[in-house]
């Protein structure tokens, strides 16, 4: 992918309120209108948000290792959502639903990752596998994609101690997803045994769209996570094997995404009809200490009569949050 890097050539903001505000930034504690700003074409605007530190957290973290000088820090603390806070990265070699299922049915090769759990009872560590119909990738994220969230760790008390946590055939998981033609799937109660993973799938997935199986879906991510927002917990993750090859949990690592999906809030620019009588409208949400960056928008669909693009919070988000939004403009693109 090629990218230009474009000069800023100055600050500006525009008020909905405050039109001759000549400050770079607003933060939405005292401004919560939102922006407004004149658009011709170079208008960037920049959003971030800021949490509470004791708010649910995922990082790296050199304070526990199992091996090398990293290892993924994933923090409840128990007044939180009941939402992914996880470390996600991507396989490196072609790894079929089938190929997984071979693998639970002959304990081999080896699923597995490392954790140093809390000393509290809780359900700690779950491990969610995205798997994609990869020749249908042209249609879109909502077209042919399964994800098989397996919970070993449901009940577990912690020990304050690296413990080895392999995935067998009798470990349970839920699963959902699209077959190709768009039909959803979702089956988490009861739990299915991994060992019976792919019959289960297949006939769900045939049930949704006659004919349609996952068996050769390829794996294209996978996320281990904290979920329930109770107990209070933190867990360190080191080492996961994949098919037998180990993945170093280090900065760096293919893929590799440390966060936590509690929406913010959503920007909602404010809709208005451009010049060919159309609505366009855009909805860039921010999560947790997250930084959004949306433009520059073209003048002719996003513009006010006036020659301004206005947005604003759907909704104030928590006391514990802040955001902040600021508009920068840039040079020519080459």
């Amino acid at each position: 992918m090629s990218y230009q890097t474009l000069p800023i050539t100055r600050t500006t903001k525009a008020g909905i309120q405050d039109l001759e505000s000549k400050g770079a930034v607003w933060d939405d504690t005292t401004y919560t209108q939102g922006l407004k700003y004149a658009n011709d074409g170079h208008a960037i605007l920049i959003a971030r948000s800021e949490i509470a530190a004791l708010q649910d957290t995922a990082a790296w973290s050199v304070a526990q290792q199992q091996a090398g000088e990293y290892s993924a820090l994933l923090t409840k603390t128990g007044a939180g959502a009941d939402v992914s806070t996880h470390l996600e990265f991507t396989p490196n070699e072609t790894i079929t639903l089938n190929d997984f299922q071979d693998a639970m049915t002959d304990a081999a090769p080896e699923w597995s990752f490392y954790h140093f759990s809390s000393a509290v009872l809780g359900n700690f560590a779950q491990i969610e596998f995205r798997f994609v119909d990869s020749s249908l990738t042209t249609l879109g994220p909502d077209h042919g994609w399964l994800e098989v969230t397996c919970v070993p760790l449901q009940g577990h008390t912690g020990g304050a101690a690296w413990v080895k946590e392999t995935l067998a055939g009798t470990d349970t998981c839920g699963f959902g997803g699209h077959t190709p033609d768009g039909s959803s799937v979702f089956e988490w109660a009861p739990l299915t045994a991994l060992s019976g993973l792919l019959v289960a799938v297949n006939a769900a997935w045939d049930t949704a769209e006659s004919g349609e199986v996952a068996t050769e879906y390829v794996l294209d991510r996978i996320r281990i996570e904290l979920w329930e927002a109770a107990p209070a917990r933190t867990t360190y993750i080191d080492t996961v094997v994949i098919d037998g090859t180990a993945y170093a949990v280090e900065p760096g690592m293919a893929g590799a995404k440390l966060r936590n999906d509690a929406t913010v809030t959503t920007l909602a620019f404010v809709d208005v009809r451009d010049k060919f009588g159309r609505f366009e409208t855009l909805s860039p949400t921010i999560g947790p200490v997250q930084s959004i960056i949306v433009g520059p928008l073209l003048p002719a669909l996003f513009n006010d009569s006036s020659g301004y693009v206005r947005f604003l919070p759907d909704a104030h988000p928590a006391a514990a949050t802040t955001l902040f939004y600021s508009v920068v403009r840039v040079g020519d693109p080459l």
